[in-house]
């Protein structure tokens, strides 16, 4: 006999999330059903379930990032069994069925959207993984940023990194990934992060707030790349002035908000779900069989997270704390409770 699913639907746009049975999916050709462990609340999670972000098949199980336990594969899957310990990007925002959703206490993903763990943390690896893949996809898939070991990293020591945001999860991740490259990295922050950014991998920090921030990052020169992790319009606009008067481009997090003028791009798109383009397919197996492993077992410097009880029946209020600002540190929850 399956054991009892059980997840939290939310029912229509905007709605507030339901505690309830959900289908117990046996896995088919190139899938695995995960005991799901560990789920992190991500900002597009929250955003989705309170504001509609994304358009979804209403009723519909949010969530995209788990770890936990293999329960059963695929006939045709090689590289897992049942027992192992994993961490998984499931295509819920892809494919946009329920199935796929991670906030219920049996999921199904994809293998190849999966990495072993071995005896690492579920909580750790769900807490790095979501917000890593969106830096490394931002800077490496998008922006073209080498990867580690790629060619000879002492060539990068003098060219310059901008890292705007880097206090968050994702910033703090594009620091150590463009350090890890061998590029020199400029940050900004508020104030109470900058020791920390020091060191994680970077060279100086500048509080973002402050009203000489654009002149302060011109006297340090030019940048190979420009990235935004906050995204928001301020950052958008520093950064499009620092590429005048001859243009170029720069990666953010977000779109749209800042009208740019012709000589600069604003390079955005979801990063985190490139490993699950067909089109990307060569970074995705770099990814789940060497860079995420690597980064779990301590390649990476992880951000804190606020383990929270409850289960399925916290995730609402946790969802409201990340939205609003209240979660200083990324939420992790147990849907077996």
């Amino acid at each position: 006999m399956s054991p009892q699913n059980i997840a939290a639907w939310i029912r229509s746009p905007k709605a507030d999330l339901e505690i309830d049975e959900a289908p117990y999916h046996e896995p088919g050709p190139g899938e695995i059903l995960i005991k799901n462990e560990a789920i992190a609340i991500q900002p597009l999670d929250a955003s989705i379930r309170k504001l509609a972000y994304m358009p979804v098949p209403y009723p519909f199980i949010l969530g995209s990032n788990i770890a936990g336990t293999v329960a059963a594969v695929g006939a045709d899957v090689k590289d897992f069994k049942v027992g192992d310990r994993v961490v998984s990007s499931t295509p819920t925002y892809v494919a946009k069925e329920a199935k796929w959703g991670g906030w219920q206490r049996y999921v199904l993903s994809k293998a190849e959207s999966t990495a072993q763990i071995g005896d690492a943390d579920f909580d750790l690896a769900v807490a790095l993984s979501f917000p890593l893949s969106t830096a490394v996809g931002a800077l490496h898939v998008y922006g073209g940023m080498e990867k580690p070991g790629e060619g000879d990293s002492s060539a990068h020591g003098n060219e310059k990194v901008l890292i705007w945001g880097a206090g968050g999860a994702v910033g703090g991740y594009a620091v150590q990934y463009a350090k890890s490259v061998g590029y020199t990295v400029i940050a900004t922050a508020s104030p109470r992060g900058f020791t920390h950014l020091k060191e994680i991998g970077a060279s100086e920090v500048l509080d973002y707030k402050s009203s000489e921030i654009e002149s302060q990052l011109r006297k340090l020169g030019t940048f190979k790349y420009l990235m935004t992790a906050s995204g928001d319009p301020t950052s958008q606009q520093v950064l499009s002035n620092l590429l005048q008067p001859n243009g170029g481009r720069f990666i953010s997090t977000r779109a749209g908000e800042v009208d740019l003028p012709g000589n600069v791009e604003r390079v955005y798109n979801t990063f985190e779900f490139a490993t699950q383009k067909p089109e990307f397919s060569e970074y995705a197996q770099w990814w789940y069989t060497t860079y995420l492993p690597k980064a779990i077992a301590g390649a990476v410097e992880p951000t804190p997270i606020e383990k929270r009880s409850g289960g399925l029946k916290a995730i609402q209020a946790a969802a409201e704390d990340v939205l609003s600002g209240k979660a200083k540190s990324k939420i992790i929850m147990n849907p077996q409770e």
